[in-house]
């Protein structure tokens, strides 16, 4: 009977070989012209959905190259500037090695990949009339995580909004938070510097506001709350925490995680987040509304508060007349 075992085994094994194709891996996944919707699980052509700036049919927002978003439906005409990277902006102070691979020559290779300076693509330019600078988070760029020259380039930004009297500020994120290679560089300098850059450019009276892509975690997950406002790109976006569902599980001994976790709807709920759009499409006229109806508001604000102060001078100068 062994024999029969040992045909038997034979057999499938062959079937399995010829039936079951083999996974593919990163860099067949990346040159293969379809790519798998997560949302509706249909196959599509990367070129058709390229054409519809990465949202399929499901309306599942696929990964968008920053370039393109600002090109194709973010700044009028796709006119902008983009703003350099400091020179001295060093992404790896502590010039890390694991397994004789140095981390600056992987970042070297991000950069030739997405042809950036650094993972956030900053661009200043306008939208529906308004002088606006963006920031595009890439996650083709190692997962746009935050190195120190990520930080010094989004701070030289923010300061040139500031020097500009820019209209607004406004970032599309998608990142995994700050880079584990720089250590405190990333965590307890880049991350509390743009925190506190922020504050400034609201002070300053720029309106800052923040739009959510997938995969937006860790360290950078907290940099997004300091905007005045906040969206979700889409209600298929998710992973928008701090930590996974495993890590947060643990942490939160004998309490259930929900199923929607993380999720752009979830965050509306439960206040975290001002709101949903329905697609990327619209982000540029929803935006561009708000940030004109905050700057007429405090408009109105600033010409009401010149006239008490008026009202108020002429009236201590009548008071000094008759005393």
């Amino acid at each position: 009977m062994n024999w029969i075992k040992s045909k038997i085994s034979k057999f499938v094994e062959i079937a399995k070989n010829k039936i079951i194709k083999k996974r593919a891996n990163n860099i067949e996944a990346s040159e293969s012209l379809w790519i798998s919707c997560p949302g509706c699980n249909e196959m599509q052509l990367k070129t058709d959905l390229k054409e519809k700036l990465n949202i399929c049919k499901c309306s599942h927002h696929f990964d968008l190259d920053p370039k393109m978003r600002f090109k194709k439906s973010f700044f009028d005409n796709g006119e902008f500037e983009l703003i350099e990277c400091p020179a001295f902006a060093d992404p790896d102070p502590l010039n890390f090695e694991v397994n004789g691979k140095k981390f600056v020559d992987k970042y070297k290779a991000y950069q030739k990949k997405t042809g950036q300076q650094s993972a956030i693509l900053i661009a200043e330019g306008k939208v529906n009339g308004l002088n606006v600078i963006a920031a595009g988070y890439n996650f083709a760029f190692g997962g746009a995580a935050m190195t120190l020259r990520e930080s010094e380039h989004l701070l030289t930004a923010m300061q040139t909004a500031i020097d500009k009297k820019v209209d607004a500020f406004v970032s599309f994120y998608q990142s995994g938070g700050m880079n584990v290679t720089g250590n405190l560089f990333s965590l307890g300098k880049g991350m509390p510097a743009i925190m506190m850059a922020t504050k400034i450019l609201k002070d300053a009276g720029i309106v800052t506001v923040g739009v959510l892509g997938s995969k937006t975690t860790g360290g950078s997950f907290c940099n997004v709350f300091g905007n005045d406002f906040l969206f979700a790109e889409n209600k298929s976006t998710n992973n928008l925490l701090f930590a996974g569902r495993r890590v947060s599980a643990s942490i939160n001994a004998g309490q259930e995680i929900p199923n929607d976790f993380g999720e752009s709807l979830s965050l509306e709920n439960h206040g975290m987040i001002d709101g949903v759009l329905n697609s990327r499409l619209e982000a540029k006229s929803k935006i561009s509304t708000l940030i004109k109806v905050v700057l007429k508001k405090a408009e109105i604000q600033a010409n009401t508060d010149t006239s008490n102060v008026t009202t108020l001078d002429r009236s201590l100068q009548k008071t000094s007349k008759a005393l």
